[in-house]
């Protein structure tokens, strides 16, 4: 048994313990005040009764025959000691015709007094030297409008203990079998309660050890029925902060393995032409053309190392680039012009297409700039000779929109989903490049709050948009900085 399971049934019994003995106190002191009531309105009725006899007795129209019997024997109808007495004291008689027997004690004629005084029915209790509890019943007797008399019961009370014991022993039954089957189902609801807890513990096991598939199967509708949804949820994110570190992890693997092909190659090519002019394998005009080779290398090592500075510090949200307002249009208009010349040596046309207006927003110049040639650039290197590029600036409601289109090779449907991602070059792609230019353009978008998606349809073109948020416009509420 689980210590928790221990512990509950600890307090179950604990509580039905207490609540026994507090049941049968209860109904002990219940009977008992009970059965002193029913005798003190018992001896209230005779004591009246009596009172209202002896009234007759003394009234004018009423009977006198009968008085001193009644008299002597007012013990037997009252069946317990009974005094009537008058207010010197003494006891009462009608004349000569009787009077009640004995003589009343002083503890008696006290109570008496206490009837005449308050001209209505008296009764008290007490415990006399023997132990037994003794009851007093007064009633006064009224003659002309006032109390001529008292009448005094005195009994003392024994309860039927056979009867009482009895009773309380079948309540003693009772609660001990209402004990048992409390304790019965105290087990049965404790395992219950306890299961959920189980399930929750082994689900927070399993995530020690690394599993976070595993879920609670618990349905309850208390607060460990949330419990276990929250671990359920819980489960969830770690397994998708789990799948999501497997990814990271894979694409740093990737990332240094694309690092070393890309600095194997131009380093091979920079060894082998050094090693063959150290060596004097190749001497005059050859030279010349390994050492332009090695220039072209070196150049393209430079590219690379700073395209991969560029993106690190793009990415790197705490490096800081140089914000102020301009308009959105001028960058993209300077690249435009910028790429025309490359165009020229292809024969491709660039349709340039936009709203009236400014769109003012907080910026970096030469980073927009960069971003744009680096699209407009790929658009003209991917369009067959003598294409079209178009691109299109525009408004609408709640965000402005460049486009550049190219009708060129296109990306295959299964590259696009990674074609952001660094070093990543489609299969198709026979062009020469370091892989990071669409990363970084989308660095620079993401740093401006552009956000930049790719359509594209192998052999039939691709298409860049930028979309900028019209909040983020200097004219709107929104003023990033």
């Amino acid at each position: 048994m689980h210590k928790i399971t221990k512990r509950l049934l600890r307090y179950f019994t604990v509580l039905l313990l207490l609540f026994a003995v507090i049941a049968y106190a209860g109904f002990s002191m219940a009977l008992l005040y009970q059965t002193y009531r029913s005798h003190a309105q018992v001896l209230e009725d005779r004591a009246q009764t009596i009172a209202s006899k002896v009234e007759q007795f003394l009234g004018t129209s009423g009977p006198k025959q009968g008085r001193g019997a009644y008299l002597r024997f007012v013990d037997d109808i009252a069946m317990a000691k009974a005094y009537i007495i008058d207010a010197s004291g003494k006891p009462f008689s009608f004349g000569h015709q009787g009077e009640v027997s004995g003589t009343p004690t002083k503890e008696t004629i006290e109570f008496a007094e206490r009837v005449f005084e308050s001209g209505k029915y008296e009764h008290c209790h007490e415990v006399n030297t023997q132990g037994k509890r003794v009851f007093y019943a007064g009633a006064p007797v009224y003659f002309d409008g006032q109390v001529n008399a008292a009448v005094v019961i005195l009994d003392t009370m024994e309860i039927e203990y056979q009867g009482f014991f009895h009773a309380i022993t079948i309540l003693g039954a009772c609660l001990t079998l209402a004990f048992l089957l409390s304790g019965f189902f105290s087990i049965l609801l404790s395992r219950r309660f306890m299961q959920p807890i189980h399930q929750i513990a082994y689900m927070a096991k399993e995530f020690a050890g690394g599993n976070y598939q595993v879920v609670s199967n618990v349905e309850d509708k208390t607060e460990l029925g949330e419990l276990a949804k929250e671990m359920d949820l819980l489960a969830r994110k770690l397994e998708t902060a789990r799948l999501e570190s497997s990814r990271l992890e894979q694409m740093q693997k990737d990332y240094i393995s694309n690092i070393s092909h890309e600095l194997r190659t131009p380093i091979a090519v920079l060894r082998s032409s050094l090693e063959a002019v150290c060596d004097g394998v190749v001497t005059g005009e050859k030279a010349v053309e390994y050492e332009r080779q090695m220039l072209a290398e070196c150049i393209s090592l430079q590219r690379l190392v700073n395209d991969m500075l560029e993106l690190s510090r793009l990415q790197n949200k705490d490096f800081p680039i140089k914000k102020e307002a301009m308009d959105l249009l001028m960058p993209l208009e300077d690249a435009v012009r910028a790429v025309r010349v490359i165009a020229q040596h292809k024969s491709i046309e660039i349709l340039y297409e936009k709203n009236a207006g400014e769109w003012l927003i907080l910026g970096d110049y030469g980073r927009l700039r960069q971003m744009f040639i680096a699209v407009l650039d790929n658009a003209i290197k991917y369009s067959a000779q003598g294409g079209q590029v178009i691109v299109k600036a525009e408004q609408v409601p709640d965000a402005v929109i460049v486009s550049v289109q190219d009708f060129g090779c296109g990306i295959p449907q299964e590259d696009l989903q990674n074609i952001f991602t660094r070093f990543y070059r489609s299969r198709q792609n026979s062009e020469k490049g370091s892989g990071l230019g669409l990363a970084i353009m989308k660095s620079i978008g993401e740093r401006h709050d552009i956000e930049v998606c790719l359509q594209s349809v192998w052999q039939e073109g691709t298409k860049v948009i930028f979309r900028l948020p019209a909040d983020c416009l200097l004219q709107s509420p929104c003023n990033r900085s």
